[in-house]
């Protein structure tokens, strides 16, 4: 009796439907990213944690001042959100 042998299937390449990296000069002569949606800033341009916790700081004293109740995390995002508006 021959004993069969299961062959593997081939496998194919798949895609992850990921933009590449390519970097394009704008008019202004600054670099974006193809895929990149406008308006949106890099991770390299938000503020540090550091820099956030100094302006959360900065509203809770404020805050503190005027008498109003709320919590640290309220005062973090308030920052952070100051931080997208710029």
């Amino acid at each position: 009796m021959k004993k069969s042998v299961v062959k593997p299937a081939a496998r194919s390449k798949k895609t992850t439907g990921k933009a590449k990296s390519v970097e394009t000069k704008k008019a202004s002569g600054q670099k974006t990213r193809i895929g990149q949606k406008p308006g949106k800033k890099d991770a390299a341009q938000m503020p540090g944690e550091e820099e956030i916790s100094r302006k959360a700081y900065e509203i809770y004293q404020n805050r503190i001042s005027r008498g109003e109740t709320g919590t640290p995390a309220d005062d973090w995002h308030k920052a952070v959100e100051s931080f997208k508006k710029q």
